[in-house]
């Protein structure tokens, strides 16, 4: 009797285990890759994950192309039901990587692929990208209306943390919108990366799309900078990662229940340029020179306040450990500490919403000789009108703002420590400060010189 309970419990056992195997290759779903001829002999290569249902979910690569956290959630997405194309335009375009070939693509090859994907399948399609890519998805959808006014299989766009400047602004101004900011009206769903340095732009970009009749609903991914970019996910991404599935899911209802658009914006700029306002060394500043208050703790749990610097110089850093421009810099931060060696200069940084833990470890591995301060919430981030990592801040001893930089530097190069040295009333050494404040690049940045959040 015993023998028999015993082979009886066995046998439930592997059946329990085929059942769970099998369960488990049900949720995987296998990608195979198609290729659609466009307009102009272009080829487009589409990694599809069918499903069975009724919503085709067509992805855009956004300016640094696909990552596997997209090939992850594509396959997530599938298993529940939601068939996903991932397309990559620029590659197929052979166009450069980065934020300016987003700008130059006008949507044609994307309102032809919602074309497709409908006439493919006969599933309603939902646009989807990030950062940079929202400009492509926003551009093909507005072309597809002019095309499609009497059909209504396409029914909105989901974007993550999407940035649809002409540019990087100069340090302290605010940024300027492309035209398609204002002439879009499709329903959108926007999930914003709480961490992500574009938060704060938010509401300007959701009233411009009020403006233009856009049904538009957002959502803040809490602790999150990039969904999709990390190569290892941390905890709070890998736990928004696994209930995102149904937060789409849920945006997919919203957006089929939005009324959808009679017809297109006519669009008052078309025009396309980016502006260009990336520096390569210090320029005189132009936004508001009067710096911002602020009371925050170090790493060391003091707390430091800007009043504290007033009859002082001083360089204000905002940075962020996953900003490799950042990490690259602190070197030439650490030298020019170095270099001037007086008791009015000091230097100091303003982390951008990492942990205490995540810093502390950072700075286990790379020697950082300045004060690093906890910006927690980002206020302080906002409040200077920080756009880009890193961004940094010159304050002259009267405790306004005389000089900045809106990416990474070689700041003990002689020209900066002449600048610096003359803020400090050191007259020993000229410097010609007129070709310092108007120099900028005449090229489009380089990943390496800003980290956009």
């Amino acid at each position: 009797m015993l023998n028999h309970n015993h082979s009886l419990i066995k046998l439930l056992l592997v059946l329990l285990l085929q059942t769970s195997l099998c369960a488990s290759a049900a949720a995987i779903t296998t990608k195979r890759t198609a290729t659609e001829l466009l307009s102009d002999n272009v080829d487009v290569e589409i990694a599809q994950y069918q499903a069975k249902g009724d919503y085709l979910i067509l992805w855009i690569a956004p300016e640094f192309g696909f990552r596997q956290g997209q090939y992850d959630m594509a396959s997530l997405l599938s298993s529940h039901q939601l068939e996903v194309w991932l397309a990559d335009i620029t590659e197929s375009l052979f166009l450069p990587r980065g934020s300016s070939s987003m700008r130059e693509l006008d949507g044609q090859y994307v309102a032809e692929l919602i074309q497709r994907a409908h006439q493919k399948t006969g599933k309603k399609v939902i646009l989807v990208s990030s950062f940079y890519g929202a400009i492509p998805v926003l551009r093909g959808a507005r072309q597809w209306q002019r095309s499609s006014e009497k059909q209504k299989y396409l029914l909105g766009a989901v974007l993550f943390s999407p940035t649809l400047y002409t540019g990087v602004p100069s340090l302290g101004k605010d940024p300027e919108y492309l035209p398609i900011a204002d002439a879009t009206n499709i329903p959108l769903m926007i999930f914003q990366g709480q961490a992500n340095g574009m938060r704060w732009q938010l509401m300007t970009l959701l009233q411009k799309l009020y403006l233009a009749g856009s049904p538009v609903y957002t959502s803040l991914m809490p602790g999150i900078t990039s969904l999709f970019y990390p190569e290892e996910r941390d905890a709070a991404v890998q736990q928004y990662f696994n209930i995102l599935p149904q937060k789409i899911q849920h945006a997919i209802h919203l957006l089929e229940q939005s009324p959808a658009p009679a017809k297109p914006i006519n669009i008052k700029n078309n025009a396309q340029t980016a502006s260009k306002n990336i520096d390569i060394e210090l320029k005189k500043y132009r936004g508001d020179i009067d710096a911002k208050p602020f009371s925050l703790l170090d790493t060391g749990n003091k707390r430091i306040d800007m009043k504290d610097f007033i009859g002082n110089v001083t360089v204000v850093n905002f940075w962020a450990t996953w900003c490799p421009p950042c990490v690259e810099e602190i070197p030439s931060l650490n030298r020019l500490m170095d270099s001037i060696d007086h008791p009015k200069f000091k230097l100091i940084s303003i982390n951008y919403v990492e942990s205490p833990e995540t810093i502390n470890a950072f700075m286990d591995t790379v020697k950082v000789n300045f004060p690093v301060l906890l910006d927690q919430d980002g206020s302080v981030s906002s409040a200077w009108k920080v756009i880009v990592f890193p961004s940094t801040y010159v304050i002259g001893m009267d405790g306004k703002i005389k000089y900045g930089v809106n990416a990474a530097i070689q700041w003990d190069n002689p020209k900066t420590i002449q600048t610096l040295k003359q803020l400090l009333g050191d007259n020993d050494e000229k410097a010609d400060i007129s070709a310092v404040t108007t120099l900028k690049t005449e090229l489009e940045p380089t990943q390496a010189e800003i980290s956009l959040p």
